[in-house]
This record gives C-alpha cells, sequence and structure tokens, in this order.
C-alpha cells in the first residue's frame, strides 16, 4: 500500500515538474504573452499546495487524535500569540510609500501583528538556547 503510493505521489510530482518545465520554456520563448498562463499555474499549484497543507494535518488527527490535540494546542497558542502581537500593533501609515503602495490601515496593523510575533518567537528561541547552554553547563 505504502510502495503504491510512493509510486502515484513520484509519477505526480514528476507530472508537476515537466508542465512547470514546459511552461518555463514557453515563456522564455514567447515572452510577455505567457504571463496569464504562467500565471494561472502558478494559482493552481498555490491552491494544491493550500488543500495539502489542510487536508494532511486533518488526516494526521484522525490517525492519531492524541498527537492531533497537541498539535491543536500549538495551532491555538499561536492563535493567542497572534492575537497579542495584533493587539500590540500600529495601524499608522504616515509615509507618502505606503499611500502608494496602497497600505490601508488595517493592512499595516495585520503586517505589524506579524512583525511583532515574529520577534516574540526569535526572543523566545534565543532564550531556550541560552537556557539549553546554562542547563548543561551546571549538569
Amino acid at each position: 500500500m505504502t510502495d503504491t503510493i510512493n509510486k502515484i505521489l513520484q509519477i505526480g510530482l514528476l507530472v508537476v515538474f515537466a508542465i512547470s518545465a514546459i511552461l518555463f520554456v514557453l515563456f522564455y520563448i514567447n515572452g510577455e504573452s505567457m504571463t496569464d498562463t504562467v500565471l494561472t499555474w502558478a494559482y493552481i499549484l498555490f491552491a494544491f499546495t493550500i488543500m495539502l497543507l489542510i487536508g494532511f494535518p486533518i488526516a494526521f488527527f484522525i490517525k492519531n487524535p492524541k498527537s492531533g490535540l497537541r498539535m491543536l494546542i500549538v495551532i491555538v497558542g499561536f492563535a493567542i500569540l497572534y492575537g497579542i502581537s495584533y493587539a500590540f500593533a500600529s495601524d499608522a501609515t504616515n509615509a507618502d510609500i505606503y499611500e502608494k503602495a496602497h497600505v490601508t490601515p488595517g493592512i499595516s496593523k495585520f503586517i505589524g501583528g506579524g512583525l511583532i510575533m515574529t520577534y516574540i518567537l526569535v526572543g523566545i528561541t534565543i532564550l531556550s538556547l541560552a537556557a539549553a547552554s546554562i542547563r548543561k553547563m551546571f549538569n
């Protein structure tokens, strides 16, 4: 069963790679006239990726509910952390560049929340590494 699934996935990957390579060559040869086709293919690949990103965790959760519950707790933790980060983010769009790029206050706050969350996660990572090193020194 696993060998069959692996074989199907390998063939599917080769087909997707071949189509992408052909579109790349056609885009390179024909220029901008292929832009819509290449973008459509990119949207298809993006949608397929999103379906897999949602589908595999659901399948994993169904097969192993206990581990899935841990994963769900982590996802809820990230959502709470982002909510806190979003609350601290500013929606200021003072510079002219924001107006030229059509950045609204909502988009600015969304991006700010993501940046603050990234800073918090980097800080947690650095503190974890430091704590592990200090603990290793005393053991």
